[in-house]
């Protein structure tokens, strides 16, 4: 097959193609003999009619467009990877000439591809990410977690605080009337974890056991109910006890208590293991972000936003293929996670447009690092593609020919070399978090 690449000024290439006189004659070959079993012909069996009876059945012309598609349909992918196009949206064939049986096809197919962005340096990339091992802060953090899940709860003389338990009992009403589950009776309520509206721990907070107290608020526009939105909520509550949360000391007992250890000291060691072990294995994948954002910083160029819109089809269609797989409905995902489906459609958006520059940025200091890739790296993906076999790996390869898709393969090649080469060169400063985000961490 013969071709030859125009490159445009406006992102597009022109290819013209020649596909030799062979191949489409194999082509018409296999349109006749699929035709062949789609109709029935008094008289032939299914797939045994002529051309000249099938001709008369249905028509010369109509076989020969079945077989134009697929000339253009595989001289055009193959084109694709023999001169390594990396096309974003389909081609634009134009008016086609009438194929001809025994004569070379030629058409031209003009295409976007892929830009070829640049970075404004590929030096000096300093990034910061958390020390591999973990801090006396964190390993504190981490007791006192613990220590919290060992504490108990004692009736305690005293207001209700912002951090206790209160045993209480209410009534509820919305817009003046009950509702489904309106009366709770002798309930320990945690203060502080959001379980009710802040407007309703407002009020218990300061009152005393035996004391009754109302809170009263009105339905915010994101209620769960859209009915009650608007509406005045009322809730009389009864306290009957208050209790604090009483911790253990940090002693030997607690150490004993909590897995067996001899010793506090022993303890907060392996604490500090299992954590640095922990903080370790994620330690590299830090890296690697960090790396990917300061790299994605410097891309220079405009991004095609056809890529960014079918970087993110894809992405919806493998997330609701994953909640299939889950067993979950999408209305089960939003009532578990409170993501509203505009939520995730912009999360998604979101994530599409940071990988599609991440890739084009790694491509891009692929290039300015003068990079290449040798036949032997190409082999091996093959080859690993097929799953180290050899024989296949030759049938594998021509097959990502026929598709178009060797030049994705090499593509995704770049990217994994030049992330390689961006880890080895990158300055990495470790700093450690500040104490909020460490103890939400």
């Amino acid at each position: 097959m013969e071709t030859a690449v125009e490159r445009l000024e406006d992102g597009r290439v022109k290819i013209d193609i020649t596909v030799p006189v062979e191949d489409v004659e194999k082509e018409i070959a296999a349109a006749y003999a699929e035709m062949a079993k789609r109709v029935r012909i008094p008289g032939f069996r299914a797939g045994k009619a002529p051309r000249a009876v099938i001709d008369r059945h249905v028509g010369r012309d109509a076989i020969l467009a079945e077989a134009q598609e697929s000339v253009v349909s595989a001289g055009y992918t193959r084109a694709l990877s023999e001169n390594d196009i990396r096309p974003i949206e389909g081609p634009d064939t134009g008016e086609l000439d009438a194929l001809v049986p025994g004569e070379p096809f030629t058409f031209s197919a003009t295409v976007a591809v892929r830009p070829e962005l640049t970075l404004s340096s590929v030096d000096d990339i300093t990034i910061t990410v958390p020390p591999a091992e973990a801090t006396d802060r964190e390993v504190d953090a981490q007791i006192e977690y613990t220590r919290g899940r060992y504490a108990t709860l004692e009736a305690v003389d005293a207001p209700v605080a912002e951090e206790d338990f209160a045993l209480i009992s209410f009534v509820g009403t919305i817009g003046g009337e009950p509702y489904e589950g309106n009366v709770v009776d002798k309930y320990l309520y945690e203060m502080g974890k959001g379980l009710m509206p802040e407007e309703f721990e407002a009020a218990l907070v300061g009152a005393t056991a035996g004391e009754s107290v109302v809170a009263t608020f009105e339905i915010p526009e994101d209620s769960s109910n859209p009915e009650y939105v608007g509406k005045e909520a009322r809730f009389e509550i009864e306290v009957h006890e208050v209790k604090s949360k009483v911790l253990p000391e940090l002693d030997d007992e607690f150490a004993a208590s909590v897995g067996g250890y001899d010793s506090m000291d022993e303890y907060r060691a392996d604490v500090k293991a299992r954590l640095d072990e922990s903080k370790q294995s994620g330690h590299m994948r830090r890296i690697e972000a960090a790396a990917i954002d300061a790299l994605v910083e410097r891309l220079e160029g405009e991004v095609p936003e056809q890529m960014i819109e079918s970087r993110a089809a894809n992405m919806t269609r493998d997330f609701f293929e994953n909640l299939e797989q889950q067993g979950i409905g999408l209305q089960q995902y939003v009532e578990a996670t409170g993501f509203t489906p505009e939520r995730i459609q912009t999360d998604i958006a979101d994530q599409a447009a940071h990988r599609v520059r991440t890739d084009l940025a790694l491509e891009a200091y692929f290039r300015q690092r003068g990079m290449s890739l040798s036949q032997n790296d190409v082999d091996e993906a093959v080859l690993e593609l097929a799953g180290g076999d050899e024989d296949g790996a030759e049938r594998m390869r021509e097959e990502l020919i026929e598709a178009g898709a060797l030049p994705i393969v090499k593509e995704q090649l770049m990217q994994r070399k030049a992330l390689r080469d961006l880890i080895d060169r990158v300055e990495v400063v470790e700093v450690e978090p500040d104490p909020a985000e460490a103890e939400e961490e």
